[in-house]
């Protein structure tokens, strides 16, 4: 009976080990995989925030969110009135100012001419000094006046232009193609100058903005291919080309938490061109994850 004992101790024994070895197996096997290189990155898009140039009331939108627009068509319009009004005093003060310009202009051309008769008349001694001195005189301060009047002609030019810019400017229109992704005003709002009222959003223009760290940004160039994949889209993967590597670093992703007294490690922005050949609509925010371990070639 204590042999039997014994026995079945022993197969317990031989049971553990076996259990032991059989888990140090799996363990050493898990510590040989290889995880990929990977960042992530954000798909950024093109956009353009058309804002009101001219303090005024918006008197029409014409377009609404969501709403595909081409380059050229109208955005928004702000009302007229009181510029029209300084235009109308501007072309008016123009006109007084060139009246002015062109009669100091004929001022100088007539005592021009008498100055050349009497100078004819001064060779031969028909004339005295003093009369060409008082000629010379007028002649001089005509010509003064008809450098104040052209440039207060000038100066009226400018103010006109300048009512004439801000004119064209309440109309704004789209100076791309795009998507409307946000109206911020209403019509009949009383709006300022520098105020958004339309964002636009080319989706056709669209990049990756990855941070990528220290140790891995100098095997990096423009040019080069790396493949994208998103959570949006898992069995999909699609095609990037780097476009830029930034220079300055970005900020410390990495933050030194252990006693070894390592130092943070810093990362670099690096910019990946969507390829258009995929047509795939990644929105803005989404994240992708870059491959860093199959980055090909570059073109």
């Amino acid at each position: 009976m204590l042999n039997k004992k014994r026995f079945l101790l022993a197969l317990m024994v031989a049971g553990c080990c076996a259990v032991s070895g059989c888990t140090t197996d799996h363990a050493d096997a898990a510590e040989t995989v290889v995880e990929p290189n990977m960042v992530t990155g954000t798909v950024e898009c093109k956009e353009v925030y058309i804002r009101a140039k001219i303090p005024g009331y918006l008197t029409d939108i014409p377009v609404a969110e969501g709403q595909e627009i081409s380059k050229g068509d109208l955005l928004f319009t702000s009302d007229q009135r009181d510029i029209l009004v300084k235009q109308t005093q501007a072309t008016g003060t123009l006109n007084a100012a060139k009246a002015v310009m062109e009669k100091a202009q004929a001022n100088v051309a007539l005592l021009e001419e008498e100055y050349t008769k009497y100078q004819e008349l001064f060779e031969i001694e028909a004339v005295a000094q003093d009369t060409m001195d008082k000629l010379t005189t007028q002649l001089d301060a005509a010509k003064l006046d008809v450098q104040a009047a052209t440039s207060q002609y000038e100066a009226a030019q400018g103010v006109l232009a300048e009512v004439n810019l801000n004119l064209s400017q309440t109309a704004q229109y789209a100076p791309c193609n795009g998507t409307v992704t946000l109206v911020s005003s209403s019509v009949g709002e009383l709006i300022g100058s520098g105020t958004t009222i339309v964002t636009l959003t080319d989706y056709g223009d669209r990049w990756i903005n990855a941070n990528v760290d220290e140790y891995e940004v100098g095997k990096l160039k423009v040019g080069q291919t790396v493949p994208l994949t998103s959570k949006a889209y898992p069995d999909t993967t699609f095609h990037g080309t780097i476009v830029n590597v930034s220079k300055n670093p970005d900020f410390a992703i990495k933050k030194s938490t252990n006693e070894l007294n390592d130092q943070d490690v810093v990362t670099y922005k690096v910019k990946i061109a969507l390829s258009g050949e995929d047509d795939i609509m990644l929105y803005p925010g989404m994240l992708v994850s870059v491959n860093l371990d199959e980055v090909g070639e570059a073109e």
